[in-house]
Formats: C-alpha cells, sequence, structure tokens
C-alpha cells in the first residue's frame, strides 16, 4: 500500500542553489516557473540577507505572489533566515534584533494566504569561553522570552511559528526544543523538520515524529551522511528515507514534503528533479523494507 501524496515543494535552497543566497524577487519567479515545469507543487519564501527586506515588501512579495498564483504553486511556509543571527550570540540574544523585524517578515507573507507558517532558524550558539551554570541559565530564560515574544506576533496574524533547530543551536537538539516548548507553555510552537541538520547533530532521526506529533508542521528533507551538515539530494546519504517516511506518516503529519538540496547551479534541475521522482516513487510503492 502506498504512503498518501501531499503536497511535494522545494525549500529556499532550491534558489539559492540556482541564483545564490542573493536571490532576487525576479529570480525567484524565473526559478518558479522551471519548479512548475519539473511538476513540483509548492516552494518556500525566505530572505536571506536583512537589507533585501525592503525590495520584498515593495515588490518582490506581490511579484512572488502573481506568479506563484499563475502556476498554480502553492507557498508552504517562510523561512526568516536572516533572523538567525537574534540567536547567535549573548549579545545579539539580549538585544532587540529579530523583534524588530518580525513586522517585515509578517507583511511579506501577508499576500500569500496558503502561507501559513513563518519558521525561524536557530543557528550555531557562540558561547561565552568559560560559560557557568547561572550563565546559562541566564541565556536560555533569555532565548524563551524572545521566542514567546516572536511567537505572539506571528500567532496574532492566524499563522504558526515554527523553529529550524541547526547544529549547536543555544538550546541544543530536539529534546532542548521540547523542553523550550514546556518552559514556555506554547502548545502551538512547530518544528520544521530538517532531516539533515537531525542527522549531522547525531540525534535519532527515526524517532523525532514519534517524538513531536503534530508540533511537526513542515520538512526540509535533505540527506548526508551523519558526520557533516550536508544537503544532499533525499537517497544520497545514509538517511534511510522509506522509513522516516513512514514514520512521519505514522505520527500524523499532513503537511508539505519539501525537498532541500544544495548544489552548483548547471546541476539543480537535475538534482532537483531526481528528487521529486525518488520521493513519489516511496509514496506510491509504500515503504518497502
Amino acid at each position: 500500500m502506498g504512503l498518501t501524496h501531499p503536497v511535494i515543494g522545494v525549500s529556499p535552497a532550491y534558489f539559492i542553489s540556482r541564483f545564490s543566497a542573493r536571490f532576487t524577487p525576479g529570480e525567484v519567479v524565473t526559478g518558479l516557473e522551471d519548479l512548475a515545469e519539473m511538476g513540483f507543487q509548492g516552494f518556500q519564501l525566505e530572505v536571506f540577507h536583512p537589507e533585501t527586506l525592503g525590495d520584498w515588501r515593495h515588490r518582490g512579495a506581490s511579484l512572488v505572489r502573481r506568479a506563484s498564483a499563475d502556476l498554480g504553486l502553492k507557498a508552504t511556509q517562510f523561512v526568516a533566515h536572516f533572523m538567525m543571527e537574534a540567536f547567535s550570540s549573548r549579545e545579539k540574544l539580549f538585544s532587540d534584533i529579530g523583534l524588530t523585524d518580525m513586522e517585515s517578515v509578517l507583511e511579506i507573507v501577508r499576500p500569500f494566504d496558503e502561507c501559513g507558517i513563518v519558521t525561524v532558524p536557530l543557528g550555531a550558539f557562540e558561547a561565552p569561553r568559560i560559560p557557568r551554570e547561572q550563565d546559562y541559565r541566564d541565556l536560555f530564560d533569555r532565548c524563551l522570552e524572545k521566542v514567546g515574544k516572536l511567537l505572539a506576533m506571528v500567532e496574532e496574524t492566524g499563522r504558526r511559528m515554527a523553529l529550524e533547530i541547526l547544529p549547536s543551536a543555544i538550546i541544543g537538539g530536539i529534546d532542548g526544543f521540547m523542553r523550550l516548548c514546556d518552559r514556555l507553555g506554547a502548545a502551538t510552537l512547530g518544528l520544521n523538520f530538517d532531516t539533515g541538520h537531525a542527522w549531522a547533530s547525531k540525534e535519532n532521526l527515526y524517532l523525532i515524529p514519534a517524538k513531536l506529533g503534530r508540533r511537526i508542521v513542515g520538512t526540509h528533507l535533505c540527506d548526508n551522511f551523519g558526520k557533516e551538515n550536508l544537503s544532499l539530494r533525499p537517497g544520497r546519504g545514509s538517511i534511510h528515507w522509506p522509513r522516516l517516511l513512514e514514520a512521519l506518516q505514522a505520527s500524523g503529519y499532513e503537511g508539505a514534503l519539501d525537498v532541500e538540496i544544495i548544489c552548483k547551479p548547471e546541476e539543480a534541475r537535475d538534482e532537483y528533479s531526481k528528487a521529486l521522482e525518488y520521493v513519489t516513487a516511496l509514496l506510491s510503492h509504500g515503504p518497502g523494507p
């Protein structure tokens, strides 16, 4: 028996691979045309650099909205990649960085009615040279406070906020995310499940869907060999994809399956086409052995 067929889309890594991290709204439109031709159904919005916020607010969002609507592509989430800086050091954690930018993020997302998720990545944290117990408590409490404020801003617009946990994030891995949710008392805070980050962080990947259940609200499906934090095409690393997709389905996940591959521009179409074919085949034929 085959697995349920959700929307299959791409993460912002597609646009980064095609056009670099400084991709423009116009380049996103070009990329969307190719994605539709390949057979993808969705894509993720992203602002990578804060200095491009103005362009996205003033013309970029409406330009991409028109193109995606014409092509029948669904925006599955918005990844506020640039906000990762807000959680990268003590100085930035205790500043208003991130809080002051969320209004711009929500303005960009506004035209995309179907885009119900705003993801804030937590990247590597620069720890104090010799942190004490109280230092960690203060840092975690401030992280908790900042995430709580962002969560309130996102939920006020009727959307759901997710975190994406990169290796060496201030809260740790999946268990740290669960602790943060418990401390915050936020039943709605979600996770954008990046399989590459989790695998490179030595997480027990196949337990994560059961541990988090409905808290998983989005995906970045990429592969590696459990060592470097790479974003390879699903099937090119050591993740057992039939098992993982079945675990996701068993947890009740009903969101998009968004592929993430970082590759050379000239390889992007071939790599993403193969990924679409691979994931579609797994969904059609079932988990297998």
